[in-house]
């Protein structure tokens, strides 16, 4: 009798209780790893979101070197404040590299005249990068809850310091220039980032009514959420707000612990979202409070107090 060839017997595979073993190691692996992963998807977003701030605020600096002051968060004259209007985002389009865009828009920047409705033009809906922070991925248009014609303008997760900016608590034009702010550039906001998911954050062209506003407060926190009757659908009240929902104004992000923010003086730092603040101040005071709260001193450029404390 011929013994049998080595080799010549049919191969061992895996048991069930083998294959399920792997599995397990494969998900515990993943579920290692995709924190990391996610992490530096966040880092990489963040960063690219503060480089969208730098060029904003060059942008800024540059308009300035052309007109002699910044630009206006929103056109308006002493006696005119049209309503959809014009905005800072569309002034300084040719210095971020979007003449033909400004071109074919061809605003009037008299402050007198209204900005077109959104739906009068595809030009309105145009998403542009430096205008959006990866980390918010929610809709390209901002639905924000206008109605008619103002509804559906492109999202900008940027929003200006009207305290710098202007126009004044009355709505007249009041921008100034870098080195006129009293309490240094280095010490006040310019510009800041506002999510599109807890509130309304903003539309690049301009202002549309108030719920897409141009400009950020610092109320009684960063990340505010709207107040009841106004937040949108299966996200949660925010008891910081009540029923006030000018909390749609705050500054904000989705970055983890913070927000992104320019200061007037072209750096671009993160705030921590615990910095130091007013914790009964008005969402819609404006001026924001005026005692020495770290948050509203940032904001505030001329109230003369010194910063304390790291942010």
């Amino acid at each position: 009798m011929l013994s049998p060839q080595p080799g010549s017997g049919r191969s061992r595979g895996f048991t069930l209780i083998e294959l399920l073993v792997v599995i397990a190691i494969i998900a515990i692996l993943i579920g290692l790893l995709l924190p990391a992963v996610q992490k530096v998807r966040e880092a990489a977003a963040r960063a690219k979101c503060a480089n969208n701030l730098k060029q904003l605020v060059i942008a800024q600096h540059t308009y300035q070197d052309s007109n002699g002051n910044l630009p206006p968060g929103w056109l308006t004259t002493n006696t005119v404040q049209p309503n959809p209007g014009w905005g800072w985002g569309t002034l300084i389009l040719p210095y971020i590299e979007q003449q033909p865009l400004f071109n074919q828009l061809n605003p009037n920047l008299t402050g007198t005249v209204a900005m077109p409705g959104a739906k009068t033009s595809p030009l309105f809906t145009q998403t542009i990068p430096t205008y959006v922070c990866p980390t918010d991925t929610g809709p390209a248009i901002n639905g924000s809850m206008n109605t008619g014609t103002n509804n559906g303008y492109a999202k900008s997760n940027y929003v200006i310091n009207r305290e710098v900016n202007g126009p004044d608590v009355n709505n007249r034009p009041a921008p100034m220039a870098i080195q006129k702010i009293p309490d240094g550039s280095s010490n006040t906001i310019l510009i800041g980032e506002r999510e599109n998911r807890w509130t309304t954050g903003a539309v690049w062209p301009g202002r549309t009514n108030t719920t897409a506003s141009f400009e950020g407060r610092p109320g009684q926190r960063m990340n505010g959420k709207m107040g009841n009757g106004v937040t949108p659908p299966s996200l949660p009240q925010d008891p910081f707000a009540g029923t006030n929902n000018c909390a749609r104004l705050s500054w904000g992000s989705l970055h983890p612990g913070g927000a992104n923010f320019a200061l007037a003086d072209g750096s671009v730092r993160f705030i921590r979202e615990n910095i130091e603040t007013a914790q009964d101040q008005d969402w819609c005071a404006l001026p924001a409070s005026t005692q020495n709260f770290l948050y509203q001193n940032l904001t505030h450029p001329a109230d003369g107090f010194p910063l304390r404390g790291d942010f």
